[in-house]
């Protein structure tokens, strides 16, 4: 994406920068070190025009002074529990706690993280979904072996054995040192956000300042965009197929022919257009384009379904779609540091999800089957017919081939031109149901409509939090992966960007 066009986009998602932490409970050298934390969050802050925010625990000691640090700066804050609050509070003792209670006041995200592990385990799991929530781990260690499930070094072992960026602050010296350095400096690096938000607005403007109205506009930008680019390339695919055909049969019969070397002209001009086609119409960039565009919209569609429930958005990761991260991370910011969120009731959020996304879809795929279908018929139809009158032809010309050609006086030339040809449309047919793949289409249409109605009557009949947002994630997922698979395929194949 050139700079002008970056330059007239004026709706863009903000490139985020979350940086999680780790460290000890007890610190020797608490001041010295809060100077250390807030040095360098400051530096980190004032490094890029990057949005900088927090992921930490809110336990005593190290947790509490990064917490304390990102609110001294005015970074955002969310904060991951191990368990719940009434729990988590029996760690402290009461002056500690109301540091804490200070800081969840302040946070813009409390999540517990916490799941039917006890004790240690839960300390351990929370530290694991710090370092997946952020792209950067400051520790505070003093480079001992944990002293249980859940210690410092277990978190910051685990982060340096899969790459993720840690800096590592020693708790004793001081030293300041970067584990994994060369991630640490690609994790600034997402150009397919900068691709995403240098597309044209489209005419599209935020109907005001929140996070959840840019979001929408992000979304109906991306919208307009595919629908823009969409290359309709399964019929533009078929182009090809025709041309080809036709100089098959030209190149066949054109030896019986009299004055042949025009056909044969014609028949390698086809030939060499077949050929350029693909590159002239410009099918793999457009392709490319198409699918990157509409897996980001439909993405960003994705969260924006579940934008009124309690958590943020953890249907994909990063991991998935590591190209996607920074969409991903972006949008969760945004929903996150939306003001105005104020959720939704349970009861509330089942009728428009059920409403506005499950019956949507269902009728989406309702009608995609439908169509399939038709097309299928169609060119099974086509096939048939034009195999058949093909091989009549040639029996009754085999059989009555003298006869035919002194009383219709038709030229052989002829006859075999219009063989050749029908059997060169059954091939299309049979071809252009390959590339339009009309059956497994219509088959997955169906499936997908099938598990909508099932899981809509389970979100009906669902009187939890919990219980509805597994199967919201279900539909997510089933909605997302052939997107996402589509998408692989196409850039895989060397659709490549440009």
């Amino acid at each position: 994406m050139s700079s002008a066009s970056s330059r007239t986009s004026s709706i863009r998602l903000p490139a985020v920068l979350a940086i999680g932490f780790t460290g000890h409970r007890s610190l020797q050298n608490e001041p010295k070190l809060r100077q250390m934390v807030v040095d360098y969050l400051r530096q980190q802050k004032a490094a890029s025009p990057w949005t900088v925010y927090g992921v930490s625990s809110a336990a005593a000691g190290g947790d509490q002074i990064f917490a304390e640090s990102c609110l001294e700066l005015e970074v955002p804050l969310r904060v991951l529990l191990p368990k719940p609050v009434e729990h988590f509070r029996n760690d402290f003792n009461p002056e500690s706690w109301q540091r804490t209670e200070k800081i969840l006041e302040r946070a813009v995200s409390v999540e517990v993280t916490g799941n039917r592990n006890e004790g240690k385990e839960q300390y351990y799991d929370c530290g694991i979904q710090t370092i997946a929530e952020s792209q950067l781990l400051i520790a505070i260690w003093d480079g001992q072996p944990s002293r249980g499930a859940g210690g410092t070094q277990d978190i910051v072992s685990y982060a340096e054995k899969i790459g993720h960026p840690v800096v590592w602050i020693h708790s004793v010296t001081g030293e300041l040192k970067t584990l994994n350095e060369a991630a640490a400096r690609r994790m600034r690096i997402h150009p397919e956000l900068d691709f995403l938000n240098g597309l044209p607005d489209m005419g599209i403007t935020p109907a005001s300042g929140s996070s959840k109205d840019l979001a929408l506009a992000f979304l109906q930008k991306l919208d307009e965009n595919a629908n823009r680019v969409a290359p309709q390339t399964r019929r533009l695919a078929s182009i090809p197929i025709v041309y080809t055909a036709a100089a098959a049969v030209l190149s066949g019969v054109a030896p019986e022919i009299p004055s042949a070397a025009p056909w044969l002209v014609l028949s390698a001009v086809l030939g060499i257009v077949a050929i350029a086609l693909p590159e002239v119409l410009r099918l793999h960039a457009r392709q490319a384009l198409w699918a990157r565009t509409r897996t980001a919209a439909e993405i960003s569609r994705s969260v924006l379904s579940l934008w009124n429930t309690p958590t943020l958005y953890n249907v994909i990761g990063p991991e998935l779609i590591s190209d996607l991260a920074g969409i991903l991370r972006s949008m969760n910011f945004l929903k996150m540091d939306d003001r105005r969120r104020k959720g939704s009731s349970l009861d509330d959020f089942k009728t428009e999800y059920r409403r506005d996304r499950v019956a949507h879809q269902m009728a989406y795929f309702s009608r995609q089957a439908a169509r399939a279908e038709k097309q299928e018929h169609r060119l099974q139809t086509v096939s048939w017919i034009c195999g058949v009158l093909a091989i009549l032809t040639a029996f009754g010309y085999l059989i009555t081939r003298t006869r035919w050609i002194t009383v219709q006086d038709v030229p052989h030339q002829w006859i075999a031109l219009v063989m050749s040809s029908l059997f060169e449309i059954a091939t299309m047919a049979g071809a252009f149901a390959l590339v339009k793949d009309s059956a497994r289409r219509r088959r997955r249409y169906r499936e997908m409509s099938d598990c909508l109605c099932q899981w809509d009557k389970q979100l009906d009949a669902l009187r939890t939090w919990n219980s509805v947002l597994q199967v919201a994630e279900q539909i997510e997922r089933a909605l997302l992966v052939e997107l996402l698979e589509w998408r692989s395929i196409v850039l895989a194949a060397g659709l490549a960007r440009k």
